[in-house]
């Protein structure tokens, strides 16, 4: 009986990992709510599900608003230059599919293609950002190389979200006031656990310290 009281009980650890989700939802509902905001606070998402997955969070509220300021401009200037690209590519897809022809359908194909690369790069470029110290022409570097050079977990990462939030919207709409909170920890799973150890890049090893010598040895690592 006493175990059932026992705070290192399996089962009160998986419900405060979802008590957890559901706050980091509502904190990233609220950084998001001017949309331009979305970036800052996916960052501040990842570098608190990051911390999650090795256990040692600390308090959620200010873990997340301190990531929020640290990562706001960086974080804003990449969300910005996701959107335009998506936007370029949605219209580019959107032409080519009304017009007519062979070359209709090899533009198409071509940008569908692209626009899947995107998609691949995108869902690295906050976790990235939250775990390294390096500038906006580097984080989409990494994310771009990352993402292609573990193609079948990203492609996870990328597909995962995007069932999680159809059942939401589809199936059983309460999942929805865990989706980001929850995806983003088990993303931040299976970056900590599967790719990130790959090119050594945790906060003990000084990922996130600046300099240009670590960030080339990043790239030597791609």
């Amino acid at each position: 009986m006493a175990r059932l009281f026992d705070m290192d009980n399996p089962v009160w650890r998986f419900m405060g990992r979802v008590a957890d989700t559901f706050l980091l939802t509502l904190f990233w509902l609220i950084g998001s709510l001017p949309l331009l905001t979305i970036g800052a606070s996916s960052a501040a998402l990842y570098t608190v599900t990051l911390r999650m997955a090795q256990n040692r969070e600390g308090y959620l509220w200010k873990s997340f608003w301190q990531a929020y300021r640290d990562n706001f401009r960086q974080s804003t200037v990449l969300w910005l230059i996701l959107v335009l690209l998506g936007a370029f590519f949605g219209v580019d897809l959107y032409w080519y599919h009304r017009l007519e022809g062979p070359f209709g359908t090899f533009g198409f194909w071509l940008f569908a293609v692209l626009a899947f690369l995107y998609l691949l790069t995108a869902v690295m470029v906050f976790p990235l950002t939250a775990r390294l110290d390096a500038g906006v022409r580097r984080i989409l570097f990494f994310s771009f190389m990352t993402a292609l050079k573990n193609f079948g977990w990203t492609l996870f990462l990328l597909v995962g979200p995007a069932c999680f939030l159809a059942l939401g919207l589809f199936v059983f709409w309460p999942f929805l006031f865990f989706w980001p909170g929850a995806t983003g920890y088990v993303s931040a799973l299976i970056l900590t656990k599967f790719i990130f150890p790959k090119y050594h890049w945790d906060e003990q090893s000084g990922a996130r310290s600046a300099g240009g010598e670590g960030e080339d040895e990043d790239e030597k690592g791609l």
